[in-house]
């Protein structure tokens, strides 16, 4: 069996839940062959920059334009015309190397190669299985595909939204977004806490700095300064050295005694400093909220982007994995408040464990092979407002 997994590079989220779909394929027996596919590399460098850019930098620099955006093409049906010219103008060499490899399966992160792939088979052009794997905790219409085998959301609500838009109740599973295996399989805390060499006694505050967008380092230390709990503070800059360096000078210069700093760049031990946390403090896009809730790692969610990561926020919160502070000035009261109260701290972790899907990518994956072949599903496109569909006078 040849299996074709797809995503398109514009945020992390859809690269990684697209990765963590290869690894489970890699290693299963049923799988022959796998191949991991950037659409956006099958494009000219113009369309590549200005799709995997124009994201990144409108909820930077505009997001409240970037949430009109979100809302005036979440309309199902209404927008897709364009939206599937353009993927396909663009992807005419993506639909060449499907043709050629042949997949018996492709698993779709990104609603760009399943837009081709969807049209491909409307057309014939392919014979293959498309499931399409919503990574967020909500189904913008972008996902929205008419003809597709399968398609694969994280919540109840989503699988809902999805049958009152008439997709058919079997092709709609609700089986979580993909995690890296290896939540799945984490060591203990204090095995974790031994390997670093960290003292266990202490909790540990994850810290994803990216979050925090255009902010100096001197100002968010300042800010997270104001804890007061003896703590590990481990702070990941990723690729930006500024940061780094800024955070680095100010904890020698600044930093307080009873916390322990740890400022890290790029790690490829993010796992294992999530399994030694207590609290996780950054952005709740789809795939870090559900890493968090696959290893049950309550969350503090700092500004959320409009749009997807409002909707995921909702589900976190009203699932009680998470809280939301105000502002930068009680950020660090909050994060007090909850290291103190280790009752409520328990209560949160117990909640988003029960929310995590650590073995959601070998779930999808059994789950397309076994109803691989039952045919694709045309879905009827239904441009009614949602008030006319409901019969809302």
């Amino acid at each position: 069996m040849k299996i074709m997994i797809l995503y398109a590079n514009a945020g992390n989220g859809h690269r990684r839940a697209a990765e963590a779909l290869a690894a489970v394929c890699e290693k299963d027996e049923r799988v022959g062959e796998v191949r991991l596919v950037d659409a956006l590399e099958y494009t000219n460098k113009i369309f590549q920059e200005l799709y995997s850019n124009l994201y990144i930098e409108a909820v930077k620099k505009a997001p409240t334009l970037w949430a009109l955006a979100f809302d005036e093409t979440d309309q199902p049906w209404h927008k897709e015309k364009m939206r599937m010219l353009i993927h396909r103008v663009n992807g005419l060499a993506l639909t060449k190397q499907i043709k050629t490899f042949c997949p018996d399966l492709c698993l779709c992160t990104h609603f760009m190669p399943a837009d081709i792939i969807s049209a491909m088979l409307q057309e014939h052009q392919v014979q293959t299985d498309l499931g399409v794997v919503v990574t967020d905790y909500y189904v913008h219409a972008s996902w929205l595909e008419s003809y597709l085998n399968r398609i694969y959301v994280a919540k109840s609500e989503s699988r809902e939204q999805l049958l009152q838009l008439k997709f058919p109740p079997k092709r709609v599973r609700e089986l979580g977004i993909p995690v890296d295996p290896v939540f799945g399989s984490l060591a203990s805390r204090e095995e974790l806490f031994s390997a670093h060499q960290l003292d266990s006694n202490l909790p540990l505050v994850l810290l994803s700095a990216g979050a925090f967008g255009v902010m100096s380092g001197r100002d968010m230390a300042q800010m997270l300064n104001g804890i007061s709990t003896p703590c590990h503070l481990v702070v990941v800059c990723g690729n930006n050295r500024k940061l780094k360096e800024q955070m680095e000078r100010y904890v020698k210069d600044e930093g307080v005694e009873h916390i322990e700093y740890h400022i890290l760049g790029f790690t490829k031990q993010m796992h294992e400093w999530m399994g030694m946390a207590s609290l996780f403090v950054g952005k709740p896009g789809g795939l870090s909220s559900s890493e968090c809730l696959a290893i049950g790692l309550p969350m503090v969610i700092w500004n959320p982007i409009p749009g997807q990561e409002i909707y995921n926020t909702m589900f976190l919160l009203e699932n009680g994995a998470a809280i939301a502070p105000d502002g930068a000035s009680t950020l660090s009261f909050r994060i007090d408040q909850l290291l103190k109260d280790r009752d409520r701290l328990s209560q949160m972790r117990v909640a988003a464990k029960r929310l995590g899907r650590p073995n959601a990518a070998q779930d999808i994956l059994d789950d397309a092979i076994e109803h691989l072949g039952e045919g694709v599903v045309v879905i009827p496109r239904d441009r009614r407002s949602l008030r006319d569909r409901l019969h809302l006078s």
